[in-house]
């Protein structure tokens, strides 16, 4: 009898001993998962709000992720990152820029250029991104919030999503962009074999008022030079061979054109004034002798679509030129 109750004794025992136990692990458990929120919250408190950028202005002190940022413009470049803007020139916006329509849904309208410095003050952004042809002065901007400039020039479109890229700690979302629109180039290219003959030439020249310009390797030309390798016009491989980055000439006139002039002629008129002057040349000789104007190559494309310069626009744009080109030539 007595053995009986030592052995009920000695279970009792293990079960004290067995809970005791797990409220241990439980309190343990409960310590080391508040000890493990006490740790997150130190660690972002630690981290960092600000970070240094070099830009041609020297060093700008900016937020590590900024949430309200105004473009004076590169809404393109933004939104090939997946980032948009709370403000931009109306110029970008709309119907004035289809190609980016999509991407500026409620995006507030700065202006134009210059844009308004109240407007943009109004939004309260923690960051300015601003171009050199804003016709603003970087301190006027700085006065509102840190301000980025990037120079239009400089760089080409893809350099130029990558420099910010590395703005944005957005590099592999530019990586991914840029190998997709690779892809879609070589895709372009094998779908104009066929249209264009070998040894064919183009030439982009664009109306504006009376101005008449011839387009390089950059902005207009990129679809059709750079995407497509297309064949400019012997007097613009030269200017291209010299500086890969180059946009245009400068104004030429009428009477040289024809030395400018190529096989097939793409033609953008960017204003009222350029659109009447296009009509005008169409009862001319200078142009009308033009082998290009003779043989029914010329392509007036919209200006809207087409002289933008941008990642969202080239991709856009090559698909128009392949448009053309399969709609109008040889297969």
């Amino acid at each position: 009898m007595r053995t009986r109750k030592m052995v009920i004794v000695g279970m009792l025992l293990m079960v004290i001993m067995a809970l005791t136990s797990c409220g241990q692990k439980n309190t343990d458990n409960i310590k080391g998962t508040e000890a493990s929120a006490v740790e997150a919250k130190e660690n972002a408190a630690e981290e960092p709000k600000n970070r240094t950028v070099k830009t041609v202005n020297g060093d700008v002190t900016i937020p590590v992720n900024p949430k309200r940022i105004v473009a004076t413009y590169y809404v393109g470049e933004l939104a090939a990152l997946g980032i948009k803007p709370i403000g931009t020139v109306i110029r970008q916006l709309g119907d004035k820029n289809p190609n980016l329509a999509s991407y500026t849904e409620g995006v507030v309208d700065i202006g134009d250029f210059p844009p308004n410095l109240e407007a943009i003050a109004a939004l309260e952004p923690d960051l300015i991104i601003a171009t050199d042809f804003d016709g603003i002065e970087y301190a006027d901007f700085s006065k509102i919030a840190p301000t980025i400039i990037i120079p239009w020039v400089a760089e080409d479109v893809t350099t130029k999503l990558r420099t910010f890229a590395t703005l944005f700690n957005k590099e592999q979302e530019a990586e991914k962009f840029i190998a997709e629109s690779e892809a879609k180039v070589v895709e372009a290219r094998e779908a104009i074999k066929g249209y264009v003959s070998e040894g064919e030439t183009f030439s982009i020249i664009r109306f504006f008022g009376k101005s008449i310009r011839v387009y390089g390797g950059r902005d207009i030309g990129h679809s059709l030079y750079n995407s497509l390798q297309l064949t400019p016009s012997p007097l613009i491989k030269e200017a291209m061979d010299k500086d890969p980055n180059f946009t245009s000439t400068e104004d030429v006139s009428l009477e040289v054109i024809s030395k400018y002039a190529a096989d097939r002629i793409f033609v953008v008129v960017t204003d009222e004034d350029g659109d009447k002057y296009f009509d005008e040349l169409q009862k001319l000789s200078v142009w009308t002798n033009l082998p290009a104007v003779k043989n029914n190559k010329v392509y007036k494309i919209p200006a809207d679509k087409w002289f933008t310069y941008d990642p969202i626009s080239i991709n856009v744009t090559l698909d128009e030129a392949v448009r053309i080109l399969k709609a109008d030539g040889l297969k």
